[in-house]
């Protein structure tokens, strides 16, 4: 699909390619690769008050229907410049956010985070399908 070849036949590998496709090819923010992957629900779209988040919803639904991923997943993707986690829109997978200081943690459950940074002062666990997209300070890395 899309000039794709699946050669390990896995849902990490498929996943990765419906990314790159939507943030490379098609040019999409993550914050809408997000909304394509793990799209909400055309009820949660029609109840929008903000009309233009509402046409920019069906629009993206609309567009890629095949991209949506709808078994359970909970994924982190990196790019230059940061990271985005992201789960499914029914919350099949579980992802916890944790942070402390200017790091920040993402695991399965609280009780990993409190393993890494027992004192992590902001923990919580993000709908399904909302992004947490980290992006990393200049010169954080050389």
């Amino acid at each position: 699909m899309f000039g794709y070849k699946c050669t390990l036949q896995t849902d990490t590998e498929v996943i990765t390619y419906i990314m790159d496709y939507l943030l490379r090819v098609q040019g999409l923010t993550l914050g809408e690769t997000a909304s394509v992957i793990a799209a909400p629900f055309w009820s949660t779209i029609a109840a929008k008050t903000d009309l233009e988040d509402q046409k920019k919803h069906t629009y993206l639904r609309t567009m890629f229907p095949s991209l949506l991923v709808t078994g359970p997943f909970s994924i982190v993707l990196g790019f230059d410049g940061g990271l985005m986690a992201l789960n499914d829109r029914l919350k099949l997978r579980s992802m916890v956010v944790g942070e402390k200081d200017d790091k920040v943690f993402i695991a399965s459950e609280e009780a990993a985070i409190r393993t890494m940074e027992p004192n992590a002062e902001n923990i919580w666990s993000p709908a399904g399908g909302e992004p947490v997209i980290v992006k990393v300070k200049e010169g954080a890395f050389s």
